[in-house]
């Protein structure tokens, strides 16, 4: 009996084609970035990474704008105006010139005082030496000091004609403080009215008292030369003092313009 060939399939062998090794791929498997999308992206992501600043760049650039700010700030210089000179006077020498018309003004009415006491009797010499150790002869000589004291400070720098004038002046309070001496001397000082009135009356013919006004008189016509010289000295120095500083003013005032200019 003769057997079936095994080389005929069964049912059950029914061979079907042969896969191939290299299978067709899906479109959902096969769907890949293409190469410009790609390229796409990558460039978005460069040009992100490019962008972004760097911290110190930032920090260079927030910086940098306040430097010329800072340099361009203006430097405030003081500069002190010159000050006004001082003038000068002539009372400190006037001061030492009245102290020496004071020791000139005693010296003149002692021997006036004693001449007018040799001319009226020569017995009254022992009277003179005893009045010019009185009050009634130094009061005089203080109000003199004090009165042309007085004078030299109002005079200042004026000139010698100023001292003349003024002399008058000096001789009458020096007169008239003679007077007040001459009260006080003879305990006059609360005195009823008619002891006063004549005492007074005496003493304006005492010839002691027209010798202590004309020694009042002649001495600042003496003396009053060395004031007046030292004044025209010091309105000199003070004309040349007030030249300088209205130079130096000019020039500090062109120097201030020059700046604001600038």
């Amino acid at each position: 009996m003769a057997t079936q060939s095994s080389s005929e399939p069964t049912d059950d062998q029914t061979t079907e084609p042969a896969a191939t090794s290299a299978e067709t791929p899906t479109d959902a498997d096969t769907t890949t970035a293409s190469p410009t999308e790609h390229s796409a992206e990558t460039g978005a992501v460069e040009s992100t990474t490019t962008e972004a600043p760097a911290p110190a760049e930032t920090a260079a650039a927030t910086t940098t704008p306040a430097e010329p700010a800072a340099a361009a700030q203006p430097t405030v210089v003081f500069v002190q105006a010159p000050q006004p000179p001082k003038k000068r006077g002539a009372r400190g020498v006037g001061a030492l010139v009245a102290l020496l018309g004071t020791a000139l003004f005693a010296a003149a009415y002692a021997v006036l005082v004693l001449l007018i006491a040799v001319i009226g009797s020569p017995a009254g010499l022992a009277p003179a030496l005893q009045y010019l150790s009185s009050v009634t002869f130094y009061l005089p000589v203080i109000i003199f000091f004090l009165s042309y004291l007085l004078l030299v400070i109002i005079v200042n720098r004026g000139g010698w004609w100023a001292h003349v004038l003024g002399g008058f002046i000096v001789a009458f309070v020096v007169w008239v403080g003679f007077v007040g001496a001459a009260l006080i001397s003879a305990s006059a000082i609360g005195a009823s009215a008619a002891e006063v009135n004549s005492i007074v009356l005496q003493q304006l013919t005492n010839p002691l008292g027209f010798a202590a006004a004309i020694a009042a008189r002649e001495v600042p016509i003496w003396v009053g030369g060395l004031v007046s010289r030292r004044g025209r000295t010091a309105r000199a120095r003070n004309a040349e003092a007030r030249t300088a500083y209205e130079q130096e003013l000019a020039e500090h005032r062109a120097t201030l313009s020059a700046n604001t200019a600038v």
